[in-house]
């Protein structure tokens, strides 16, 4: 899994504090996106999919919050909107749903 130490850059310099608001954020928005039933975190998607909400997270951060909240609103969002982000579930048969 994706750590979300491992993609911060040196350069950005956050201190130990933030990082803890970045890794708390992280872990709630992979657990909103696991209680969902999204397809995101199918197994085949998880670590790719993880990676791109910490890396998110860390944009949010570097440009405008260090908020927790915000982080995992923010990071959310961008999924839905960039991302397949919809529950699993049984998939309509031809013709269903007319």
């Amino acid at each position: 899994m994706a750590s979300i130490l491992n993609l911060v850059r040196p350069e950005t310099g956050f201190d130990p504090e933030t990082v803890g608001v970045l890794t708390a954020a992280l872990d709630e928005a992979w657990s909103r996106l696991l209680a969902s039933g999204s397809e995101c975190t199918r197994p085949a998607y998880a670590r790719a999919m993880r990676e791109v909400l910490a890396k998110r997270i860390i944009e949010l951060a570097q440009r405008r919050t260090k908020e927790e909240t915000e982080l995992v609103e923010g990071a959310l969002s961008f999924l839905t909107k960039n991302y397949r982000y919809q529950q699993s579930g049984p998939k309509k048969q031809a013709g269903e749903g007319r």
